[in-house]
């Protein structure tokens, strides 16, 4: 990933992938227990992973099981079969030392554990670009106290022509924003697009690195449910009983491959 350093205005753009998507609604016993997959790849090399697990009892999510032992692999629309071994040392997680997408791809995951075999399919479109980074001084709170703070925006130029779907990740200090800030372009197909990242605290000399992620609809979608459903969507994060998957097989989860790009903004005294 490529950071750019600016003191006033830099940022943002891009995310896309499409899959066939459906809702799955399966009644489910509090004692019943479900396969939860979380894939993820980049246009990085190595930027990669798969996340394997259970899930616990409907009413208590936070306790996972993590699925060592199963065979992942990711295969291009070329043919070509990558095989992601798991982590050593961090049970239920896989990834490629050197793997990743590219533009205009089209990619299928395949995960078998035991008797089961769940599979999915995603695209990459276009590789996105983050215009600007810029931000606003903020003292006090509703007028209240002499703290500054800052609300830092990212802004990005929308590919026209084609349904784009994006999301976008910041990080503070290294420290990880958890909201969810996902968009399509429905409303501002061609046009530059501009959000505050509203939920997070920023100080000065603070550094904020922002992530754009152009991804398919069946992605967003996912995302989109599970931010509604309140999730972070993060690894073995508590996933919801009937979000919006693109798994084949009767798990709960996600498939995405993402073109970014990212920017990284400081700032002042």
């Amino acid at each position: 990933m490529k950071n750019r350093h600016v003191i006033l205005g830099i940022l943002t753009a891009g995310l896309i992938v499409t899959a066939c998507e459906k809702v799955i609604d399966i009644p489910l016993e509090d004692s019943e227990r479900r396969i939860v997959i979380e894939a993820v790849f980049r246009d990085h090399p190595g930027d990669n992973y798969v996340l394997l697990s259970k899930t616990g009892s409907v009413y208590d999510d936070s306790d996972f099981e993590k699925i060592s032992g199963a065979t992942v692999t990711i295969t291009d629309n070329a043919g070509t079969v990558f095989v992601l071994p798991e982590v050593p040392g961090t049970p239920g997680m896989y990834t490629h030392p050197t793997f990743q997408v590219t533009t205009n791809n089209m990619y299928t995951l395949t995960v078998i554990t035991g008797s089961e075999t769940f599979t999915s399919t995603a695209q990459t479109f276009h590789k996105p670009e983050l215009d600007t980074l810029t931000y606003l001084e903020q003292i006090g709170s509703f007028g209240v106290g002499t703290d500054t703070t800052y609300l830092v925006f990212f802004e990005f130029t929308d590919f026209a022509g084609t349904d784009n779907f994006y999301r976008v990740n910041a990080w503070v200090n290294d420290t990880a924003d958890q909201s969810l800030y996902e968009t399509n372009d429905e409303l501002f197909d061609g046009q530059v697009y501009s959000q505050p990242l509203f939920a997070t605290t920023i100080e000065k000399r603070d550094t904020v690195l922002i992530e754009l992620l152009s991804m398919d609809k069946s992605a967003y979608t996912y995302f989109f449910s599970m931010s509604s459903a309140g999730s972070d969507g993060g690894p073995f994060a508590p996933t919801p009983a009937n979000p919006v998957s693109n798994i084949n097989g009767g798990a709960i989860g996600y498939f995405g491959v993402y073109t970014t790009d990212t920017m990284t903004i400081i700032m002042p005294e």
